[in-house]
């Protein structure tokens, strides 16, 4: 029995070489398989080979705070102005009010018409001189003016909500100097100009001057005389 048991392990002995023989060997040199981190897709450099991001576009007027001067809207306005009016002579001069219809000609152009009326002071200033002519001499800011005027405004390009404008207008006056008993008609043309500033959706201000200039004429052996004023005036202006 002893016997038999050692011939058993030396059986076992002589097989166990020859089972790690028959055991595949792994090939020499070969390493266990990892991804390659090549493939990844998310790696790969832009097609273009530019890294920068793209330019953004510029902000708009809005965007940047700066409001956009809105511009002459309508067809319509009525104005108003309130201002001084430099006579002298046979030409009146005082308080002067005007009242305008504008109406648009086009984009720069508008009619100018209305009335005005200068209130001046009084008192007694013609006489004859020692060749008895009949002469008047009447202060800046004297006598009464009415008149009715037509002509074109011409706007010019500004400056945020402001406008310069230039306007041409050719008017009918009736002229009275109450104290000499003097009454007279003049046809004079209105040159000037001025400024206007919007500072409401259908309201703009505005402000500027105007020369008169041409002939006139009167009773009490005055006959013809120049007629030559100078007005200077603040309004305010309403779109329809």
């Amino acid at each position: 029995m002893r016997r038999a048991g050692l011939t058993a392990l030396a059986a076992l002995i002589a097989l166990a070489p020859m089972s790690a023989l028959a055991q595949p060997a792994e090939p020499p040199g070969e390493e266990p398989s990892q991804d390659d981190p090549s493939d990844d897709p998310s790696d790969d450099p832009p097609q273009d080979g530019s890294s920068e991001p793209p330019d953004e576009e510029p902000a708009d007027d809005e965007a940047s705070g700066e409001p956009a001067r809105e511009p002459l809207s309508g067809d319509q306005e009525l104005a108003g102005s309130l201002g001084i009016d430099f006579g002298g002579r046979v030409s009146p001069g005082g308080l002067h009010l005007a009242g305008a219809y504008l109406y648009r000609l086009s984009d720069e152009d508008w009619f100018d018409g209305g009335l005005s009326f200068t209130f001046g002071g009084g008192g007694a200033a013609c006489f004859r001189d020692r060749d008895d002519v009949f002469l008047c001499d009447h202060g800046v800011v004297n006598g009464f003016g009415g008149e009715a005027f037509a002509g074109v405004r011409r706007y010019f390009p500004g400056q945020g909500t402001f406008t310069p404008y230039a306007r041409a207008a050719l008017g009918l006056r009736v002229v009275t100097f109450g104290d000499d008993d003097i009454n007279g008609v003049a046809v004079p043309l209105q040159l000037g100009g001025g400024v206007r500033a919007q500072v409401a959706d259908r309201i703009s201000v505005s402000g500027g001057a105007e020369l008169r200039l041409g002939p006139a004429w009167f009773n009490r052996d005055l006959g013809s005389e120049p007629h030559l004023g100078l007005a200077v005036h603040g309004g305010i202006e309403f779109r329809l």
